[in-house]
């Protein structure tokens, strides 16, 4: 099953508004419900303000799919810097927590402390300045998520 997942959030650390969007697959409802919800605790941690998030299945609509795949390209022609999603694989994993607190809490109580390191993605973004609108690059914008996902 594909997906397009959309975020628009506000970075208070950079004043900027950000726009994120991008496709993914998965073999399930319940699991695209669960990589969603992990990736929207992710930004969650970074303590921004999340104005929408949303996805959407769209391989089982041709002409919905064709849309949406024009509307991703149109974004990532106008993206103007990247947001780095790094993936942990971690025993049962508190989402409200980063990876590093949950290592630290789970060897102090005994519990199996590694996270196996998964794959990073570069994702194109739009940032704007939220005062001027002016967009921001990729020179001046740093952001990066840590996806906590659960161990099978």
């Amino acid at each position: 099953m594909e997906f397009f997942l959309e975020l628009r959030f506000e970075d208070r650390s950079y004043n900027a508004i950000v726009h994120f969007a991008t496709t993914f697959i998965a073999e399930d409802k319940a699991e695209a419900e669960l990589f969603f919800s992990e990736l929207l605790a992710a930004f969650n941690r970074k303590s921004v303000i999340v104005f929408s998030a949303s996805y959407n299945r769209i391989d089982n609509d041709a002409e919905f799919k064709e849309r949406m795949l024009e509307y991703h390209n149109f974004y990532l022609s106008r993206a103007s810097a990247k947001i780095q999603v790094e993936q942990f694989v971690v025993d049962k994993p508190n989402q409200d927590k980063s990876l590093w607190d949950n290592m630290v809490e789970k060897y102090f109580s005994g519990e199996n402390s590694t996270a196996n390191i998964g794959k990073k993605y570069n994702i194109p973004v739009n940032v704007y300045d939220k005062e001027s609108r002016r967009p921001i690059t990729e020179e001046f914008y740093y952001f990066s998520v840590e996806h906590l996902i659960p161990k099978k």
